[in-house]
């Protein structure tokens, strides 16, 4: 892919982050929940390159049909027009998970990506935070455990995402 092109969401994608049936790996869900059609292929490699080819986990997913690809940087792309009958069933249960729940499964899939069964003790704080206030309360806890795990360069990257995500709600 280019360093231009930007991935976005497609229904099935948005569909998949609720409904876990496709069972991805913490890998793939961490970049599926953080892709929000905003970012180019270039700053999603930086960001993501502790997880390893990021080319690869991207290739899967589109693959999938869980993400589309336009070579526009900048560019919001909207959702694929037709979803499968599965997801178009699956969509409106997204539509009930709370915006929180998002970036609580965000921050839960990248710390077991990074850390594996390590991450146990920071999930059960996580699972315990129930507001924005309790989440950016965590997001300290959250950066110092993938900075151990990982670089320093990487947890500030995850902690930069779930500090959007906390600030879209």
């Amino acid at each position: 892919m280019r360093d231009t092109d930007v991935p976005n969401k497609t229904m099935a994608g948005r569909a998949e982050i609720t409904a876990r049936k496709l069972h991805l790996n913490p890998r793939q869900r961490t970049v599926l929940i953080a892709i929000n059609g905003h970012q180019s292929m270039q700053e999603l490699r930086k960001q993501f390159r502790v997880l390893g080819d990021v080319d690869a986990i991207i290739g899967d997913l589109s693959a999938s049909g869980l993400l589309e690809v336009s070579g526009m940087a900048g560019a919001t792309l909207v959702p694929r027009a037709t979803p499968t009958p599965a997801a178009a069933n699956a969509s409106s249960d997204e539509s009930q998970l709370p915006p929180i729940s998002l970036v609580r499964q965000f921050m839960n899939e990248s710390s077991v990506a990074a850390l594996g069964l390590r991450s146990f003790m920071f999930t059960l704080k996580l699972e315990k935070c129930y507001s924005k206030e309790e989440l950016l309360g965590l997001l300290p806890e959250y950066e110092r455990v993938l900075g151990k795990a990982k670089d320093p360069d990487y947890a500030m990257a995850m902690t930069r995402q779930a500090r959007a995500m906390l600030d879209a709600l």
